[in-house]
Parts: structure tokens; C-alpha cells; sequence
């Protein structure tokens, strides 16, 4: 939505709304990737949501990045895709297994 779009409402006071963007700071864009997961049950398998998604249940635990792919590079874990857990973390995992490394002949690494 763009500025030219926006109309007020009618007995509403937008006082309180800031006229200027928040600026991005590096704690704030740290905390936007927090991830949950949600355990294995019976019924279901166990899924990766990002923290705030609704579809989430109260029994899912915070986890950093690092444990949220190590969940996913399990069998049966999913990636939640009604919130950006699958858009943002399973390029991650795939990211390189394209790429077969080529035979080392002389040991060194740095090709």
C-alpha cells in the first residue's frame, strides 16, 4: 500500500503512528530469524515454524538457526511453509549438494 493510498478513519487519531521508518538495527535483524520447533507426536511429524507462526502449537520450543536446519537434515522433520521457515531455511540445506566435489589429486582443498 502506498501513501496516495492511505485515507484516514473517520473518529481515529493517528497521532501515535510514526511518521518515519524504524531504523533497522543489527540486534533487530538478528532477532527476526528465530525459529520454533515442534516435536514429534503420534499424529504428526516434527516442524520447523518461525517464531510468531500461527500454525505453531504452545508445546513448540525456541531454537537458534543452527539447531533449526540440524532438525530439518533429519528424516521427518518439515519445514513449516505457511510461515518462512521453508522459504529461508531449506535453500540452506540445499545450498552446494548440486556441486560434487572433483577427485583431489594433490590434497589441496583451495580449487
Amino acid at each position: 500500500m502506498t501513501s496516495d493510498q492511505l485515507r484516514p478513519i473517520p473518529g481515529v487519531s493517528l497521532d501515535g503512528v510514526p511518521k518515519t521508518p524504524r531504523p533497522t538495527t543489527a540486534a533487530a535483524s538478528a532477532s527476526r530469524w528465530a525459529w520454533l520447533l515442534d516435536g514429534r507426536t503420534r499424529s504428526r511429524a516434527a516442524t520447523v515454524h518461525a517464531e510468531g507462526c500461527r500454525l505453531a502449537t504452545d508445546s513448540a520450543v525456541a531454537v537458534k538457526t543452527m539447531a533449526a536446519l540440524d532438525a530439518l537434515s533429519r528424516p521427518g522433520t518439515a519445514a513449516c511453509t505457511g510461515c518462512d521457515a521453508a522459504e529461508t531455511l531449506l535453500p540452506i540445506l540445499r545450498h552446494g549438494q548440486d556441486e560434487a566435489p572433483g577427485p583431489a589429486s594433490d590434497g589441496d582443498c583451495d580449487r
